[in-house]
């Protein structure tokens, strides 16, 4: 097992690929530090031709809780370029995760929240454990979901992304198998796990060659990466990450209180 600062890797005898979220006091979440390592081992293990396909999961309590809102505070004195470049480093991760030329299969479990929902919008395989818990949590801390919608939006679809993104609606899996965001339900830790070894062997089965070629070929067809999509998102994303709402939203959350803007029913 390789053990990095935010992710471990390990790959088995079969070239199978595991690749751990490992931030489990954070809830898994997503800083810069975790965006360079799961770049740096998407490109190694796509390019390692003794891998097969790669396992994607979070160690500890939940899959991943989305972007580190530190992280996402921090843009006090910074230009727009910057915020945007620094933005832009969580797209490469989601566009790496799309673009990998191995079968990657998610291993969902407690919840997948926010920026989350864009690795699992990017897996070819998504399987969920059955309470596991979902939500495009954007608009209640006053940004919105710029960066992910140019993944989420192909997958399931503009109706299902307004309904879930505007309400930042707390979902489970029967929701997410209904809007095709994730393909499979388990009934618990030991039936996520065999689901999970299903798959590997199915892609242990398969042509790598073909595997890649038909991940190329479904870009060809106009369904991969849309870089003018991207870079609306992206542009959303930092004009509302710079924004007053945001930074009172994200305050909010850090400080456990109420945004300015909630009513009380």
């Amino acid at each position: 097992m390789e053990l990095h600062e935010t992710i471990d890797v390990e790959i088995d005898p079969r070239g199978i690929a595991t690749v751990a979220l490992n931030r489990p006091d954070r809830r898994n979440a997503i800083n810069p530090e975790m965006m360079d390592e799961l770049l740096a081992a998407l490109e190694r293990l796509g390019g390692d031709e003794a891998v097969r396909a790669i396992v994607l999961r979070g160690n500890g309590t939940v899959f991943c809780a989305g972007g580190d809102l530190n992280w996402m505070r921090d843009t006090e004195g910074a230009t727009e370029e910057e915020v945007a470049r620094d933005s832009a480093r969580l797209q490469q991760v989601y566009i790496a995760v799309a673009n990998c030329p191995k079968t990657i299969i998610g291993r969902l479990h407690g919840a997948a929240m926010a920026g989350a929902l864009g690795l699992v919008a990017c897996c070819d395989v998504a399987i969920a454990e059955t309470d596991t818990k979902f939500c495009l949590s954007e608009v209640r801390i006053g940004l919105a979901p710029g960066i992910i919608a140019g993944f989420l939006l192909p997958k399931i679809g503009a109706g299902w992304f307004r309904y879930l993104a505007t309400g930042a609606v707390v979902f489970g899996t029967e929701i997410a198998a209904r809007a095709g965001l994730i393909h499979e339900v388990a009934e618990d830790g030991a039936d996520l796990d065999a689901r999970v070894e299903a798959h590997c062997r199915l892609a242990l089965a398969a042509s790598p060659e073909a595997i890649a070629g038909t991940k190329a070929l479904v870009a060809d067809l106009g369904y991969g990466p849309d870089r003018a999509l991207y870079e609306t998102g992206l542009g959303w994303n930092v004009k509302t990450r710079m924004s007053d709402a945001a930074q009172e939203g994200i305050g909010a959350f850090l400080e456990r209180r109420k945004a300015r803007w909630v009513v009380d029913a």
